[in-house]
C-alpha cells in the first residue's frame, strides 16, 4: 500500500538534524523495537530488512570518512559511503509488504523486488551545510554535497495512499512509528545540545543538534576549514 507524504502547505515533515559519534548513534537505539529497511530502490527477491550492524557500521564509514576525513572524494566515492546510510526505520517489520517489479513484456522478475510499507516509516538521509560568505548567511535548507554534516531524521506529518477510490489524508501522527520518531530524538537530545557556530565574523545558531563527543573531531570537516567555520 503506497503512500504520499509531503502533501503541500502545513502538510509537509517533520524533521530533526543531528551529528553523533558512530558509538552515540548506535546507542540511540539501545532498548527500541526497530528495524532498518530499504524503501527507496528495488530489492533482492528474498529481502526481508537490512542487519542492523550494516547501517551501523555504514554510519561508521560515513563519520569517518566523509564528516572528519581528510581525504577528498570524488562523487562516486562520497555516494559509496552515503548511500549506506539512507535508509528507512519502522518499529514492526510486518508492516512493511513487497511487490513484484514486471518489465514491459509484462514479466515478473525474479531476481528484484519493490518494497510497499503499509504505515508511513522514518527515513535517515545527510544533511548538509551551506554557507554565503558574502552575505554572512548560513543555511541547512539546501542540498549541498561538499558541505555534508550529519544526519537527518524524516517523518511525514500527514500521509495519502494510493488505494483505489480512497483520496484520504491521513494525519501521520496517529501512527506508531511516530512514537519511535519522538523516542530517537529523545535519545539524540539527551547525547547533545543545540549548535552554535562560529565565523570570523558572526555567530550562527543553525537548527541541528551535536553532541560533545562530536565536537572533538568535527572541526575536522573540510566544508567547515575551508570556509573558517568552528562549531563550538
Amino acid at each position: 500500500m503506497s503512500y504520499f507524504g509531503g502533501l503541500g502547505s502545513g502538510k509537509g515533515w517533520n524533521k530533526f538534524n543531528f551529528i553523533l559519534t558512530p558509538e552515540e548513534f548506535e546507542a540511540i537505539f539501545t532498548e527500541l523495537k526497530f528495524h532498518f529497511v530499504i524503501t527507496n530502490t528495488s530489492v533482492p527477491i528474498d529481502y526481508k530488512t537490512t542487519d542492523k550492524n550494516v547501517v551501523f557500521d555504514g554510519y561508521n564509514h560515513f563519520f569517518n570518512e566523509i564528516l572528519i576525513g581528510e581525504k577528498e572524494l570524488d562523487r562516486k566515492q562520497h555516494w559509496f559511503y552515503e548511500s549506506r546510510i539512507r535508509i528507512a526505520i519502522t518499529d514492526d517489520s510486518t508492516k512493511i509488504n513487497f511487490k513484484e517489479i514486471t518489465n514491459k513484456e509484462g514479466l515478473i522478475s525474479n531476481e528484484f523486488k519493490t518494497v510497499d510499507p503499509t504505515e508511513p516509516v522514518i527515513t535517515i538521509s545527510p544533511f548538509y551545510l551551506m554557507y554565503f560568505p558574502d552575505k554572512e548567511n548560513l543555511s541547512i535548507s539546501y542540498m549541498n554535497t561538499e558541505g555534508t554534516i550529519g544526519l537527518e531524521l524524516t517523518y511525514p506529518k500527514f500521509v495519502q495512499f494510493l488505494t483505489d477510490g480512497d483520496n484520504a489524508i491521513i494525519d501521520a501522527h496517529t501512527f506508531a512509528n511516530y512514537t519511535l520518531f519522538n523516542d530517537l530524538i529523545k535519545n539524540i537530545k539527551a547525547l547533545s545540545g543545540q549548535a552554535k557556530l562560529q565565523s570570523s565574523t558572526k555567530l550562527y545558531r543553525p537548527n541541528f543538534w551535536i553532541s560533545s563527543e562530536a565536537k572533538k573531531n568535527i572541526n575536522e570537516n573540510r566544508y567547515l576549514k575551508s570556509n573558517s567555520l568552528i562549531i563550538l
